[in-house]
């Protein structure tokens, strides 16, 4: 299974987490394939990663097609989807599934202290299941909320 980590605003991550937007918007193209998992970074001032989705689907279509087909799943206004793809001629529209929240989430500062020069990704970063991320999932025992205390994640 691929993984990688991306960088959403913390507000978002919270519609995420309760279901109210399953779609991600990027101005850039995402090489990513279908069932990646997908960490999410909840940027500062929260700074952790706090999710986990799998990747449903991607597209790349004018912003005119995505707004029209999937505006109820972006989770902004349409002012702020136009602001934010402004002069974009194509973007990529991420739909994410399998969402939870990760048990105990895996702070900046702890990332920073376990893991020699963490950056969080500005846009996104490939992670490999043998890196020090997942060594750190591992070693802190992270579960998905909901799970039983003794079960960790699966990687």
């Amino acid at each position: 299974m691929n993984n990688a980590l991306i960088s959403i605003k913390p507000k978002y991550v919270g519609m995420i987490l309760c279901g109210e937007k399953s779609v991600e918007i990027r101005n850039r193209p995402v090489n990513l394939e279908i069932g990646t998992r997908l960490w999410i970074y909840s940027t500062l001032p929260k700074g952790c990663v706090e999710a986990v989705a799998s990747i449903q689907l991607i597209k790349f279509d004018a912003p005119s097609k995505i707004w029209e087909h999937h505006q109820n799943k972006i989770g902004i206004s349409r002012r702020a989807f136009l602001s934010y793809v402004e002069n974009s001629q194509e973007i990529t529209a991420i739909f994410l599934n399998e969402v939870s929240q990760l048990i105990p989430p895996l702070t900046l500062n702890d990332l920073r202290s376990e893991i020699h020069g963490f950056h969080p990704p500005q846009f996104l970063k490939r992670i490999e299941v043998s890196s020090p991320f997942f060594d750190m999932v591992r070693m802190r025992k992270v579960k998905l909320k909901g799970e039983t205390s003794g079960t960790p994640l699966k990687l």
